[in-house]
């Protein structure tokens, strides 16, 4: 700048000298040669003067264009390299990435960049700018970059995207063969950045990874028991391990699928082997008489074996088929062991029972033992064999003390049985007994007891005095006296039923003749309401007198039972119109017209007279609601002050003249017995006399 500002300064001072040397020749020479000097001059000093500028300045710009050119077709060429490394950490990380179409494309744009002057070596992805351009040419091209950085990140997220599939298939193919439980949900593609994309594949590579070693751990599961299965497995799994190094996800399963068959292949004989003998013993258990015998819980167990192995169908299964084996013996085995615990009670049931020594055979198969030679069995077909044999002879021993054992096993409760109906009947047949073998257990009661004959032909037990009977007298009636009321007595037995039916102010007493010995329900009831029934159970072991008396039912538990929840609410609304219609009568009762619900009122009236501390009672079947206290009080009243000695007044006059309260004959007599003069007063049936 400095520098054309000084040739500004020295052209105008030419310039300047020319326009003086012009204004002097004007002066001195003449008009025309001064005209000369300064419309030629001048404007030829100037052009001159330019002419000396551009040849000054050419040099000094060409150099700075240059410069311009390099740093530019630098930066793009930068940009070019980052987008050319980035590509080719993906390509070394990618397994079966189809990139043909890119690789063109990035292939013309590197002619394109060496056109421009930019040469790139590929194997060091270093640049050299060689030679000019146009830096249009290279703006072009930086836009090409970055459409190129664009179809990559595309590319590249398609391609992790299809490996995500991959990833799930490959590991679906192994759960689908049982060598993994699951499939590791890899994650999902999220943008084009290529580091994101890289470390996404990373966790494909965890998930796949995972699954491996499961197979890897479920095939040696398989092949480990079986010592000549173990280098299939190491192969396989060699081949698997390349697979995933390659990021080759379906290489993966294919390799542990091989390993799979391979290892399946290894095994098949001694699986068929396995499967065919454990199947012939479960059909062997399942087909015998074992059933008969044992716990239902251990035929199930077999059951359950037989279903399991139905649904083994392959060599890999080989040790889940060896351990249904183990199931199935460790039951079988079981079931013989229950057969003998079985047989040895029933031995020592007899041996300890009041049985005679003869009633018995000795079962020799007590002596041997069966559990011990199936737990040393060499192979399941031996097992097999030493299982029936024990099976058969066990069953044959129970059998034989089938009978003999069951009969001294309840022989104490059926002998006492036995006796008892003896005493009843004098009698006892087979259908007299609830169990199975009546008549052994009668032939060996009549051969141990004095007294009694067993009849086979009938069959029968008979006792030589026919039985035992008594006289039972009961005394029934009323806890507290009144008038002449029914009373019904029943006594019933098994093999003797009577009833008998009694007037009684009070107790009576009736007799039962020629009762036969044994248990017997006694019933003492009566119509009148308000009593309770009463049933118990008696023995009878010899002539008994026995009282039962019937006690008057509480009249709250007689007329509220069931509804007392439901009368109490409604009292609530009822209590004030109670109150009103006492004081107004001095009395409520159930024949009063009352605006509530007639089911629900004899209760209602007994819960409002004990709210209230009034008496409440039947009278002819209906509740009664009174002051019993004034009432007794007014009743004595009127025998000391209104009735001389000798005088007579009847029950009408008292309720017209002297009552409010609706009493009836009954409530009068009952009430002046209880009370201080009930001694001074005679009761007739129509009046009372002092």
């Amino acid at each position: 700048m400095k520098d054309d500002a000084r040739f500004t300064l020295q052209l105008g001072g030419i310039v300047l000298l020319t326009a003086a040397v012009g204004l002097g020749v004007f002066l001195y020479v003449g008009s025309q040669a001064g005209v000369y000097a300064l419309g030629v001059g001048i404007p030829l000093v100037v052009v001159g003067a330019a002419v000396v500028y551009a040849r000054r300045e050419r040099p000094s710009k060409a150099p700075q264009t240059s410069r311009f050119f390099e740093d530019k077709a630098e930066s793009v060429a930068e940009q070019m390299r980052s987008l050319l490394g980035e590509y080719d950490r993906l390509d070394e990380r990618f397994s079966d990435w189809d990139t043909s179409d890119f690789d063109d494309e990035l292939g013309y744009a590197l002619d394109q960049f060496a056109d421009a002057g930019v040469e790139f070596d590929r194997g060091t992805n270093r640049f050299d700018v060689v030679g000019g351009g146009e830096v249009r040419d290279l703006e072009r091209l930086e836009e090409r970059v970055d459409e190129l950085q664009s179809e990559l990140g595309s590319s590249a997220a398609r391609h992790v995207d299809r490996e995500r599939e991959v990833c799930r298939d490959a590991q679906q193919s192994l759960v689908n063969a049982d060598l993994v439980d699951n499939v590791r949900e890899p994650p999902t593609v999220d943008g084009e950045n290529p580091n994101e994309l890289l470390a996404t594949i990373e966790e494909f590579d965890e998930c796949v990874r995972d699954s491996l070693e499961e197979a890897v751990e479920n095939l040696h599961a398989v092949a480990d028991p079986n010592d000549q299965s173990g280098d299939v497995v190491e192969r396989g799994v060699g081949t698997a391990r390349s697979a995933l190094d390659r990021g080759d996800y379906a290489g993966v399963a294919d390799a542990l699928l091989d390993t799979r068959k391979n290892l399946e292949r290894d095994l098949s004989a001694d699986f068929e082997a396995e499967h065919d003998a454990l199947d012939s013993l479960l059909d062997t258990v399942t087909s015998s008489v074992v059933t008969d015998y044992v716990s239902r819980s251990l035929v199930a167990d077999v059951e359950d074996v037989q279903h399991e192995l139905d649904s083994i169908d392959t060599a890999l299964e080989l040790s889940e088929l060896e351990g249904l084996t183990e199931r199935a013996t460790d039951s079988c085995t079981a079931m013989v062991d229950e057969m003998v615990a079985e047989l040895d009670d029933r031995m020592e049931t007899l041996a300890a029972s009041s049985v005679p020594d003869d009633f018995y055979e000795y079962q020799a198969a007590s002596d041997e033992a069966y559990v011990s030679r199936l737990r040393t069995a060499d192979d399941l077909d031996e097992y097999r064999s030493e299982w029936l044999t024990a099976v058969g002879e066990l069953a044959g021993a129970l059998d034989a003390v089938e009978e003999e054992a069951a009969v001294a096993t309840a022989y104490g409760e059926i002998s006492d049985e036995i006796a008892a109906t003896l005493r009843e009947t004098g009698r006892v047949e087979p259908s007299d007994l609830k169990v199975k073998q009546p008549n052994a257990f009668m032939e060996l009661y009549a051969s141990e007891t004095d007294g009694v004959t067993y009849e086979p032909s009938t069959p029968a037990v008979v006792a030589d005095d026919f039985g035992e009977t008594y006289d039972v007298d009961i005394q029934a009636g009323f806890a507290e006296g009144g008038p002449e009321r029914t009373v019904s007595i029943s006594l019933v037995g098994p093999s003797f039923d009577v009833s008998e039916m009694l007037e009684t102010h009070l107790l009576d007493v009736v007799t039962f003749e020629d009762v036969p010995y044994g248990e017997y329900t006694l019933t003492v009831s009566t119509d009148e309401e308000g009593y309770v029934e009463v049933e118990r159970e008696i023995v009878v072991d010899d002539d008994m007198e026995i009282e039962s008396l019937l006690e008057e039912m509480a009249l709250r538990d007689a007329v509220c039972e069931g509804v007392e929840s439901d009368a109490r609410d409604a009292l609530a609304d009822a209590a004030s119109l109670f109150a009103d219609r006492y004081e107004e009568a001095e009395y409520l009762s159930e024949t009063m017209d009352l605006p509530m619900n007639d089911k629900y009122v004899p209760c209602m009236l007994t819960l409002w007279a004990d709210d209230e501390g009034l008496t409440a009672r039947r009278v002819d079947g209906d509740v009664l609601v009174y002051d019993g206290e004034q009432f007794a009080s007014r009743l004595s009243n009127i025998v000391e002050h209104n009735l001389a000695e000798g005088e007579s007044m009847s029950y009408d006059d008292i309720r017209s003249r002297y009552l409010s309260v609706p009493a009836s004959r009954e409530l009068i007599v009952e009430t002046l017995r209880g009370s201080s003069v009930g001694g001074e007063v005679d009761f007739g049936k129509q009046e009372l006399s002092k």
